[in-house]
């Protein structure tokens, strides 16, 4: 059966072929009746010879033969294989033929036209045809008085050979073809004949091409003959929720020269209403009314429209997210126009700002985690060939958008003399098809809906565009706050904990340059001064990367007259906790030795520093504990020489004669025996060598001359074994800096001078965080007996604030002073020591 078809098919074209030699034209009509109404015949004629059969009909001077013709090639070509196949420009120069010659047959026209819109969505056949001066031949179509269905398919080959060849449209924009397209789309939309909605819908779609090339003159062509009719009835059929109008309201909007042209039309108004009265929100109404945003006019529009409350409710609810991208590029226009900033944030910008900057830490507290992950599992990867460099770094994500440069990315001073910013910069364009992961990072991530929907099963895609969306979402967050970190005029809330602790855990993270600039500018302004004092933050910005910047800025401002006295009237009627916080942050703030004596001292700033170190449960006492190093150095205290020579007790002892004991026999051991029953050997040689002591006891002509054992009182092992040590000149291993000072006072009661030196230098170089408490303590027990005992207890107290230490050896060496029962007189020492400085000349 199958083959009895197949040879009826050739039949058909060879009985064509057959007929057109003979010149048969009855029969060749037949023939093409025939194929046109069963599709079977006509897939024979796919075949190239056949094709140019079918072509070379045209030319024949036969009505019905060219009706039939071009009524079969109009159907092959809407075929994208027979347009390719298709290659030789006759079939335009015959098409075009016809319409020139052939006037005033409709229906000839609109199948000749129908043909050259099929044929022109092949970018080969458009040029064909702009070649051959098709453009013209189509315009005259569109002037002339013809059927409607005859204008429709102008219309639509106009627009294909817009799209597919894009040096047509010079030739198109000076044809004015564009007027009368638009004309023609004002009038069908007057009429109710529905043989006119078709046309309608022709000349929209087209409008719509035209738009979307984003071309200024061919934009301002489609405002129409008068009053910008083209225009509203654009904007009036967006209100009647049409897609195409949508598209081609949104195409136009992003082209600068239309914009003022819309706002002066109401397309303001009519995007707010169309917002507010619908329950589900279109990408092309929201883009284009953002984009609107460009202009200060349309600004100032948007303003009296109550337009940035409506889009700060779709900001506000989380079901708008993917929407949130684009508004908040809108809002970044409005960078020096403080009064809708001030719109903005008195509905509520910070407090969604807020929300983005905790989604950007959860997102990047996740990453980290990720990281760690990744790193433990690689580090287990024994081959470095197979191990990949895992590096990422989080700042160098490119361009926030296409709307600054990036290395201007935040805005200049709020005291600019600019009113707006640059009436036409590049545009970010809110379409999928936009997205170029390769093309600098410019893309702005929305997507139309049917994308989305579209995109939604290649989960690599939709994960790409998700993470360049959330991306630039981000950017446009900080940009944002950078904004309000910039007025000269304070924002509420903007230095409130909560955001100055979002940004402080975003920069520990990221260390992102951009989010510590607006850190730095609300430090810079005197507004926020007390604020970030009382919340701490003097404390916080210590432990923040790279945030010196902001510790000098708030440093300059406390040391202004006003800002001295702020802090001195929290200070004497301030609450509790904010006379504390002020108290322990002034010595990271006021340098001037005048205005520490003022706060401090006149204004009881050290006794409520002392307060809190008494209570080591006070939220603010390892702050304390700084506080007052802090303040050792500003006041340049610095530990003092100790005189040592008093130690040196005059003594009726002979001198030791050296030579004599120089002369004495083969040196002798000597065993002391200490008061608990302990025995210690020593050698006697080297004993009378270093003391005058010894010398003259076991020489001279006391008792224990000649013995080999004597008592010694008042020794304890450790500290005979030290100064033995020291004598025999041997390194010090396990001895204890009390076994240390212990053996100085050994040394110096029994007349060691040099071995004195040698333990005194060896007790100073021990001292550290961790032994402080126990030498002072030390010192206290022994400061009785000799007065430079003090001296070196003082020394440990100005080492302990000014020696160079890590903040937790800091902390670890003040709770080793809390630790022992002499905590408040050392709190009294340190005070002392303190204040004595602080009222120094």
């Amino acid at each position: 059966m199958s083959s009895d078809f197949q040879h009826e098919d050739f039949q058909v074209s060879h009985k064509l072929s057959k007929y057109v030699k003979s010149n048969s034209q009855e029969k060749i009509i037949s023939i093409l009746k025939r194929a046109k109404a069963d599709s079977k015949c006509t897939k024979q004629l796919f075949k190239d010879e056949n094709l140019n059969l079918l072509i070379d009909l045209l030319k024949i001077q036969n009505l019905e033969i060219i009706n039939l013709s071009l009524s079969i090639l109009a159907d092959m070509c809407r075929n994208l294989e027979i347009r390719e196949k298709i290659r030789d420009p006759k079939i335009t120069t015959y098409t075009l033929w016809i319409i020139r010659s052939l006037e005033g047959n409709y229906n000839l026209h609109c199948r000749a036209v129908r043909l050259i819109g099929n044929l022109s969505e092949c970018s080969w056949h458009a040029k064909s045809l702009c070649d051959q001066q098709a453009v013209g031949v189509l315009t005259d179509i569109l002037h002339s008085k013809t059927y409607t269905e005859v204008h429709i398919m102008t219309v639509r080959a106009i627009r294909n050979i817009w799209n597919s060849h894009k040096k047509s449209r010079i030739e198109i924009q000076q044809s004015g073809a564009i007027p009368k397209i638009v004309t023609m789309f004002v009038k069908a939309r007057a009429k109710s004949e529905s043989k006119y909605v078709g046309l309608t819908k022709a000349c929209l779609k087209a409008m719509c091409s035209f738009a979307e090339s984003l071309d200024g003159e061919s934009a301002v062509q489609m405002r129409g003959e008068s009053n910008e009719e083209g225009f509203k009835n654009i904007i009036e059929l967006c209100e009647e929720k049409n897609d195409l109008a949508l598209k081609c309201l949104y195409n136009l909007s992003l082209i600068a020269e239309c914009r003022p042209i819309l706002g002066d039309c109401g397309v303001i108004q009519r995007l707010l209403l169309l917002i507010t009265n619908n329950e589900k929100l279109s990408w092309q109404i929201l883009g284009s009314l953002c984009l609107f945003c460009r202009e200060a006019i349309n600004r100032v529009r948007l303003k009296a429209a109550t337009g940035l409350e409506v889009m700060m409710a779709l900001l506000k609810n989380n079901e708008n997210e993917k929407f949130h991208s684009m508004i908040l590029d809108a809002f970044l226009l409005f960078e020096y126009d403080m009064d809708g900033i001030g719109v903005m944030v008195k509905n509520g910008l910070l407090d969604v700002l807020i929300e983005k900057l905790k989604s950007m830490i959860k997102a990047e507290e996740l990453q980290s985690k990720n990281e760690k992950e990744v790193s433990k599992k690689r580090s287990g990867d024994s081959s470095p060939y197979e191990r990949a460099d895992y590096k990422y770094n989080r700042t160098s994500i490119g361009r926030f958008s296409l709307d600054y440069h990036y290395e201007n990315w935040s805005p200049s001073s709020g005291a600019s003399t600019s009113s707006s910013p640059p009436s036409t910069p590049p545009l970010p364009l809110y379409n999928c098809k936009d997205f170029d992961e390769s093309a600098e990072e410019n893309y702005s991530p929305v997507c139309s809906d049917d994308d989305w929907t579209e995109k939604d099963h290649n989960t690599n895609f939709h994960d790409k565009v998700k993470s360049s969306f959330t991306k630039h979402v981000n950017k446009s967050t900080l940009a944002l706050l950078s904004i309000l970190s910039d007025s000269n005029e304070p924002m509420e809330k903007l230095a409130d904990p909560t955001v100055i602790t979002l940004l402080s855990t975003y920069i520990r993270f990221t260390k992102d340059p951009k989010a510590l600039k607006i850190l730095t500018r609300i430090s810079k302004n005197s507004a926020y001064l007390v604020p970030l004092i009382q919340q701490g933050f003097v404390f916080e910005a210590q432990t923040i990367y790279g945030c010196k910047q902001c510790l000098l800025h708030l440093s300059a401002l406390a040391e202004t007259g006003g800002a001295v006295g702020q802090l001195s009237s929290i200070l004497l009627r301030g609450t509790e906790t904010n006379k504390n916080m002020i108290a322990v942050s002034i010595p990271f703030l006021v340098k001037s030795k005048k205005s520490l004596r003022y706060l401090l001292g006149e204004h009881g700033g050290i006794p409520l520093i002392f307060r809190v170190l008494e209570n080591p449960e006070h939220s603010l006492h390892d702050n304390a504990i700084l506080t007052i190093s802090q303040l050792a150095q500003l006041l340049e205290i610095q530990p003092r020489t100790i005189d040592w020579s008093e130690l040196l007790m005059e003594t009726n002892i002979e001198p030791l004669d050296r030579a004599k004991c120089d002369n004495l026999p083969k040196p002798s051991i000597v065993t002391f025996i200490l008061d608990d029953g302990t025995a210690v050997d020593a050698c006697r040689h080297t004993l009378c060598q270093k003391s005058e002591f010894f010398s003259a006891m076991l020489n001279g002509k006391f008792l224990e001359a000649g013995k080999k054992k004597m008592l010694l009182k008042d020794t304890s092992k450790e500290s005979l074994n030290a100064l033995l040590l020291a004598a025999n000149g041997d390194t010090f291993y396990n001895q204890t800096i009390e076994e240390l000072l212990d053996a100085v006072l050994l040394a110096n009661k029994y007349l060691m001078p040099d071995v004195l030196e040698i333990l005194i230098k060896s007790s100073i170089s021990r001292l550290n965080y961790d032994n402080f408490s126990r030498v002072w303590n030390w010192t206290r027990q022994n400061s009785p007996h000799f007065h430079v005992w003090t001296h070196l207890k003082t020394f440990c107290l100005e080492s302990f604030l000014t020696s160079r230490m890590t903040r937790n050896e800091r902390l670890q060496a003040f709770r080793n002073f809390a630790a022992g029962n002499d905590f408040q007189i050392f709190l009294v020492e340190i005070k002392e020591i303190l204040i004595s400085n602080l009222y120094l000349p």
